[in-house]
């Protein structure tokens, strides 16, 4: 009861967990964590040319809406960039927290073990049945063989006793 009990504790036990934990996260992790890192580098940019004070006003592959007045990148751009950022991070701390640790998948890699081993149960039974099915055909065959091995003896010796008549026949 233990083991199963132990078995059990690493499921996802809500259906958005199961959702999330065989669904969701084999099909995105990658992309979330894809996100996360352009938002970081969003990020890094905005408050590093926010840092660069009025200097960023006077660059000219800085966009000019992202300067305000002041000739500083605008302080709402550096809001937008955090909160970019912390929607990936929360998105990304979701995929991690759902994400299955190993007894999980362990647990699915013997499900599908369990099926992988009874299709092959299935295919070496339905290949026993045809091996024996053939089986069945060589022995047919085989005696067959051997009732015809039988006749023609039993030819060959009504043959050679009529050839031995013939020739007691004919040297009388």
């Amino acid at each position: 009861m233990s083991a199963r009990r132990n078995n059990t504790n690493h499921e996802p036990k809500s259906s958005f967990g199961k959702y999330m934990a065989y669904s969701f996260i084999p099909k995105h992790a990658n992309k979330v964590n894809g996100l996360v890192y352009l938002g970081a580098s969003l990020l890094i940019i905005v408050v590093g040319l926010r840092g660069l004070g009025s200097l960023a006003g006077s660059v000219k592959i800085i966009p000019q809406f992202l300067i305000g007045i002041d000739g500083k990148i605008e302080p709402t751009w550096v809001l937008t960039a955090l909160l970019v950022e912390f929607a990936m991070l929360v998105m990304l701390g979701f995929v991690t927290f759902f994400t299955p640790s190993d007894p999980v998948s362990q647990l699915v890699d013997k499900k599908n073990s369990v099926a992988d081993a009874l299709e092959l149960k299935s295919s070496l039974r339905e290949l026993k049945d045809m091996a024996d099915e053939e089986m069945k055909i060589v022995e047919d065959y085989l005696e067959k063989f051997d009732s015809l091995s039988k006749k023609i003896s039993q030819i060959q010796a009504t043959h050679i006793g009529a050839i031995q008549k013939m020739k007691e026949t004919i040297e009388k």
